[in-house]
C-alpha cells in the first residue's frame, strides 16, 4: 500500500483546476506562503512588539507536536506539493507550509489585533474551506482525518493563542519562558535542520521504525528535538554559567558521535559532525536572543502601564 502511495505522489507534478487550466502543485502552496508572509507584516505593524519573534516560533513548535502525532506517527494526511523528488520529504514540506506557517501567522494575527469569537470562528472556516480546495485539487489527501478536526483545533489553538501572547507581554514568568523557548526551540531546530538534509543531504537518521526510511528519520530526529529542547531551554532560562553551556553542547556532540557509531546516524563526511555542534551551539545563542527579547519587551510593556 505505501509503494503505490509513494508512486501516486511521485506521479502528481501538476493539478488540474477549474476549466481544464493545468498548473504546478507548489503554486497554492506558494499563495499560502505569500499570505502568511502578509499576515506576519500586519501583525508586526499592530503589535509593534519584539517578542512576536519567539511568539512565532513558539506557536510553530506547538503546531509540530500537532503533526507529528497525526501526520508522522498515525500518518492522517499526505500532502503533495511537488517540489522534492524525496515523496516523504515533499509530504513534509507541504505540512510545514499549511500548517507550520500559515497557521502560526494566522494565530498571531488574531492574537496581534485581539480579534474575538466570531472572528476566529470565521477564519477556522476558512482554513476548512481550504483544506476542502486542497482537496479538490489533488495536492493533498485524507486518511482517517476529517476536515472537522482542522476546524476544531484552530479554535483551540486561536484562543490559546490569545491567552499565550497576552501572558507574554505582561507577566513572563520562568515558567512562561520555558515554555516559550521550548516550542521555539522545536520549531527552529526542526524546520532549520529538515531543509539542510531535504536540499543537501548532509546526514540522515536510519532507523527501522516505519517501511519508509524517510518517515523514520523525520520520525527519529523531531523526539530528538523533543528531548534536547528541555536542556537548551533550562539552560537558558536558568542563565547557567558558561561551563554548563559547554556540557550541554559537549553532551550533544557525544551523542551524535554515539549514534553514528551505532550506525543510526549516516553522514555525507566527517566534517558534519562539526557542522552539527556548530549548529547546535548557534542554537543556544539563538534561544538566548529569544529570552532577552522576552524579558526586555515584557519590562517595557509594563513600564508603559504605569505611565
Amino acid at each position: 500500500m505505501f509503494r503505490a502511495i509513494d508512486a501516486f505522489i511521485n506521479e502528481m507534478k501538476h493539478v488540474s483546476a477549474i476549466g481544464g487550466v493545468y498548473i504546478p502543485n507548489y503554486i497554492p502552496y506558494l499563495l499560502l506562503v505569500i499570505i502568511s508572509f502578509v499576515l506576519l507584516i500586519l501583525s508586526w505593524r499592530k503589535a509593534n512588539h519584539k517578542a512576536l519573534v519567539p511568539y512565532f516560533f513558539c506557536t510553530v513548535g506547538i503546531v509540530y507536536f500537532f503533526e507529528y502525532v497525526t501526520l508522522i506517527l498515525f500518518k492522517g494526511y499526505v500532502y503533495f506539493p511537488g517540489v522534492f523528488d524525496n515523496s516523504y520529504f515533499d509530504n513534509v514540506l507541504g505540512a510545514n507550509v499549511s500548517n507550520g506557517l500559515i497557521v502560526p501567522s494566522a494565530a498571531i494575527f488574531i492574537a496581534a489585533f485581539e480579534l474575538g469569537f466570531w472572528w476566529i470562528a470565521l477564519i477556522a472556516a476558512v482554513f476548512m474551506g481550504i483544506e476542502e480546495l486542497f482537496l479538490h485539487l489533488g495536492i493533498y489527501r485524507h486518511f482517517w482525518y476529517k476536515t472537522i478536526y482542522t476546524g476544531l483545533s484552530l479554535l483551540v489553538l486561536f484562543h490559546m493563542g490569545k491567552w499565550i501572547w497576552r501572558i507574554i507581554r505582561f507577566r513572563t514568568g520562568r515558567f512562561i519562558r520555558f515554555n516559550v523557548l521550548y516550542y521555539g526551540n522545536i520549531s527552529v531546530q526542526g524546520t532549520f535542520m529538515f531543509y539542510l538534509v531535504a536540499i543537501f543531504h548532509l546526514f540522515f537518521f536510519r532507523v527501522n521504525w516505519f517501511d519508509d526510511p524517510s518517515r523514520g528519520h523525520i520520525a527519529f530526529i523531531t523526539l530528538y528535538f523533543f528531548v534536547d529542547s528541555i536542556f537548551y531551554s533550562l539552560a537558558v532560562i536558568l542563565r547557567a554559567h558558561w561551563l554548563w553551556n559547554v556540557l550541554l553542547i559537549g553532551g550533544l556532540a557525544c551523542i551524535n558521535f554515539l549514534l553514528l557509531k551505532l550506525s543510526v546516524l549516516e553522514i555525507s563526511s566527517y566534517w558534519v559532525l562539526g557542522l552539527l555542534t556548530l549548529l547546535q551551539t548557534g542554537e543556544l545563542f539563538l534561544l538566548m536572543y529569544m529570552r532577552k527579547l522576552l524579558v526586555n519587551e515584557n519590562l517595557y510593556e509594563n513600564s508603559k502601564n504605569l505611565v
